[in-house]
């Protein structure tokens, strides 16, 4: 293939990842509108249990302890609904940084920090720049060895480095004892490393059809 063919080729593909990321989008929006309308419902049920409260039907404390009891059953069960979805919120928190001799380092850590996993905040998933895993909304994306998506493998470059996460711009590996075990001498903790930052594969979740039926959760292989 010539390289007009190879440039139409990316050029489709990058099509296609944005129909993806848009249809994704689209689908979380609706997630958002759905928990609206339940919000909403929860709004009409407070009330409505209120007034029973008030009118005497029922009393508070019946009230507390049936809504424990289900509670319980539905963690019990892994019942409890939730989307998914997950957003980085940056606080306030400024924190020493600690300058890392990366480039020393890279022959014995491989830039294992980019293996680490962390949720991107709503300005990073709006400018469009970083990838985040279309299976785990809104993670930063990692390839199947575990690896971030926009690490260079042969370089151990970051493709996006001024664009990056903010969490990586205040990120230092000095002090992390899952990186380190110990920083001066350069001895990686391979116990958290092999069991942690190793290949990445898909979880299958098997969902119900009804509500009464169970839903199995397979660990990851």
């Amino acid at each position: 293939m010539n390289k007009e063919g190879l440039h139409d080729q990316a050029e489709e593909q990058d099509k296609l990842h944005r129909q993806v990321e848009r249809a994704s989008l689209f689908t979380h929006t609706s997630l958002t509108g759905l928990a609206a309308r339940v919000n909403e419902s929860e709004s009409f049920l407070y009330a409505l249990i209120d007034l029973m409260i008030q009118k005497g039907v029922i009393a508070p404390e019946e009230v507390i302890e049936i809504v424990q009891q289900v509670r319980k059953e539905l963690i019990e069960k892994q019942e409890v609904a939730h989307p998914g979805l997950a957003m980085r919120v940056d606080g306030d928190e400024g924190g020493e940084h600690t300058p890392v001799n990366c480039e020393e380092r890279w022959h014995v850590c491989n830039a294992i920090c980019c293996k680490l996993d962390f949720a991107l905040n709503a300005e990073e998933v709006e400018s469009g720049r970083i990838k985040w895993d279309m299976g785990r909304p809104y993670y930063i994306r990692h390839e199947e060895n575990c690896f971030c998506a926009h690490l260079n493998l042969k370089t151990k470059q970051c493709g996006i480095y001024q664009n990056r996460p903010g969490i990586c711009k205040k990120y230092s590996c000095a002090k992390d004892i899952r990186i380190w075990k110990d920083f001066e001498k350069m001895e990686l903790n391979y116990d958290f490393i092999n069991t942690h930052l190793r290949e990445a594969k898909p979880k299958l979740i098997d969902s119900p059809m009804f509500t009464d039926q169970k839903i199995v959760y397979k660990n990851e292989l």
